[in-house]
This record gives structure tokens, C-alpha cells and sequence, in this order.
């Protein structure tokens, strides 16, 4: 399970190490290719790393439960798994993100991993520092907000 967040720098090649606590999950799942996607937690984009075998499983979860073609499905089908890429673990435990996937997600020089249970997520510094801060203005709006999940 992923959990933490971290910055690291990204390369002039686009390269970026994973963070090491990360790269020991991916180890402890016998993976050393991960799956890059767009996404989006609004209001910033991001990039969804997947282990190689999450994403087989969400795949897989996904034909299994082919639903209606609604918009919504379009769009997460056309998007999020058409934008996916294949990336490689070097020696040093770093990825290349794909040039299209750093623009999308308007990454930078420096990036933030965020452990997401079972993926990773990767935003700009500056756009996580945004999400947190939201995060903390809605917490002092509502402090019941997070009452649905039980915590």
C-alpha cells in the first residue's frame, strides 16, 4: 500500500526518481514497470502511477463491469486509459514521464509523489501545496466533512 507524500526533482530529460519507500512497495509486488495516466482532483491535474498489476486489476474490474456508455464512461475510458503509458524503473529508480503526460499535467521542476493506497499520484509542487490548503480551508468550514468515512 502507498502512503506518504515527497518532492523530487524532475530531470531535463523528464526523469524522476520515485520516492524510495514507494520503489519498496513496487519491490515488495515484484514490479519494475509502472503505468502513467492523467488525471485530475480538482481543481489541479495530476498523473496516476500504477503498479503494473493494479492496473491489469482495474482493467480487468472495468471489462467485467462494462456499464452504460454514458459520458462519464466515455470520457474515463477515452482519457484516463487512453492517456496511459508504460514506464520502465532504471538502475536508479527513476521513471521518464512521457513529454505529453509532464504538459498535461502542467508538471514542473519539481514534483510531489502522494501515496494513494494503491497507486501513486504526482503533482506539481505548487498545485499539491493548493490541494492541501483547500483541504485545510474545508476543514475549518466543516469540521464533520470527513464524517462519512468513519474517521
Amino acid at each position: 500500500m502507498f502512503e506518504g507524500s515527497f518532492k523530487n526533482a524532475v530531470d531535463d530529460k523528464g526523469r524522476v526518481a520515485i520516492p524510495a519507500r514507494h520503489r519498496d512497495v513496487l519491490k515488495s509486488l515484484q514490479e519494475d514497470r509502472v503505468v502513467v495516466t492523467f488525471h485530475y482532483v480538482p481543481p489541479n491535474p495530476c498523473l496516476d502511477v500504477w503498479p503494473g498489476s493494479g492496473w491489469q486489476e482495474l482493467l480487468g474490474r472495468l471489462k467485467q463491469n462494462p456499464g452504460s456508455f454514458g459520458q462519464a464512461r466515455t470520457f474515463f475510458e477515452t482519457v484516463y486509459i487512453g492517456q496511459a503509458q508504460t514506464c520502465q524503473l532504471d538502475r536508479q529508480g527513476r521513471i521518464l514521464i512521457p513529454q505529453g503526460l509532464r504538459e498535461r499535467a502542467k508538471l514542473g521542476e519539481e514534483v510531489e509523489f502522494v501515496g494513494v493506497r494503491d497507486k501513486l499520484r504526482v503533482f506539481s509542487a505548487q498545485n499539491y501545496e493548493d490541494i492541501v490548503e483547500a483541504y485545510q480551508e474545508m476543514m475549518r468550514e466543516n469540521p464533520d466533512a470527513l464524517g462519512d468515512l468513519g474517521v
